[in-house]
């Protein structure tokens, strides 16, 4: 294939590591390529060497060419021009190139025949065969060529100079020429297709990657959906549904003839009220109103003195260190609301001691209980202490559980500030 031919070769003889779609793009690049935009470099060569040449042999038409054969070359060199300026702005089909190519190889010997200074233009056929053969064809193709060449150089049919044994001569030589020209050629080929595949390659690996990200990406999409509504669940779990549960709590307690009756009324209404608010925030912002006019320590204190009156419970709450702010405050918080609405609801306690410190590294929160325990070993599925301790793991922190069966129970979350 030749320079000549970039532009012109058909999807079926185009380079063999090409894609389909790579040869579709090449077609469709061909035929919306404005008409007066030459196809290849040949065509206009071709031109102006036919040209050239028949200008040439009639200037010296005296002594190069016989005056009954002025005519003839003039109308075979027309010829000549006529197929390079069509080759050169309309596209052709394969088929058209190669009956066209071996329709004017044949109209070239007959030229050379008359007119040796036709070789010039004759020398276009070793761009010309490449680009409509291959293999054999094109060897056969190329040694034609070499033997129009060698019948110009040797002069032609008419020439008083003309002989077999030169013919021969020169015939070789271009054969040699041809040879040289072939092996290039098929060189530059396997380069183009070596190219190619390597392109190919490339972009099949592009591909993949791009797929693999794609991949990656709704992968990571469903992780976050399903973190999120795990936290979601989590989130609801610890704010309406442990005010549910206060509620209830107070609500049975409050017999007709207890004597605390309007006491715990009045608690389960502030529940209910805290409970709603924390619905209201969860869907805002799904984090606890208590932080956003309250520090944590403030907040905790709050939760444990609530929580203990409401439950009946004797509490404690110390807070070590200096308090300051940290991202994972509302976690924290949180974990305080599960810790205690377990103590409240499972561990039977009289006493419950809460402990917020504060330490170089790490904030740590405490919740101890003499409660009756359980056997650490065998939890429960469930939000509880395992939404607790995946609360932890996001933020890179740690939950700890020491408790043995009727022997209390002690919680300690951390969480890096």
């Amino acid at each position: 294939m030749t320079v000549a031919d970039a532009e012109n070769r058909d999807a079926g003889e185009a380079w063999k590591g090409a894609s389909p779609a790579d040869s579709a793009r090449r077609d469709n690049a061909a035929e919306t390529k404005p008409r007066w935009v030459p196809r290849n470099f040949t065509g206009p060569a071709g031109i102006v060497l036919a040209i050239g040449s028949a200008a040439t042999a009639y200037v010296l038409r005296d002594l190069a060419i016989r005056p009954e054969h002025v005519t003839p070359m003039l109308a075979i060199t027309a010829v000549l021009v006529l197929y390079r300026i069509g080759m050169t702005w309309f596209p052709a089909s394969l088929t058209v190139r190669r009956i066209g190519f071996w329709t004017t190889l044949a109209l070239t010997f007959v030229l050379v025949g008359i007119s040796p200074f036709a070789g010039i233009y004759a020398f276009l056929g070793y761009f010309d065969a490449p680009s409509v053969h291959k293999g054999w064809m094109r060897g056969l193709a190329m040694g034609l060529v070499a033997a129009s060449l060698a019948l110009s150089q040797s002069g032609g049919f008419v020439s008083p100079m003309a002989s077999f044994g030169l013919f021969m001569v020169f015939f070789a030589v271009n054969v040699g020429i041809a040879i040289m020209v072939n092996f290039l050629e098929e060189r530059r080929e396997r380069f183009v297709v070596t190219l190619q595949t390597t392109v190919d390659e490339l972009q099949a690996a592009e591909e993949r990657n791009r797929a693999l990200q794609e991949q990656l990406l709704t992968q990571a999409r469903e992780t976050g959906i399903a973190d999120e509504r795990a936290r979601l669940s989590r989130e609801i779990h610890d704010t309406v549904a442990q005010g549910l549960v206060a509620i209830i709590t107070q609500l049975e307690a409050a017999d007709a003839d207890s004597p605390d009756r309007e006491a715990r009324l009045a608690r389960a209404s502030t529940s209910a009220r805290d409970a709603l608010a924390e619905a209201r925030r969860a869907v805002r912002a799904l984090a606890s109103p208590r932080l956003d006019d309250e520090s944590l320590p403030a907040a905790v204190r709050a939760l444990t003195g609530q929580v203990a009156t409401a439950a009946g419970l004797e509490s404690r709450f110390e807070v070590d260190g200096e308090p300051m702010a940290t991202e994972g405050d509302g976690e924290l918080l949180r974990v305080a609301q599960e810790a205690l609405s377990n103590v409240v609801r499972h561990a039977q306690a009289r006493r419950v001691a809460v402990t917020l410190s504060y330490l170089p590294e790490e904030v740590r929160l405490d919740v101890r209980d003499d409660g009756r325990g359980f056997d650490a070993r065998a939890l429960a599925d469930g939000h509880g202490l395992p939404g607790m301790r995946q609360r932890m793991r996001a933020l890179g922190g740690t939950l700890d559980i020491e408790t043995r069966e009727g022997e209390g129970c002690a919680i300690s979350a951390a969480v890096p500030t």
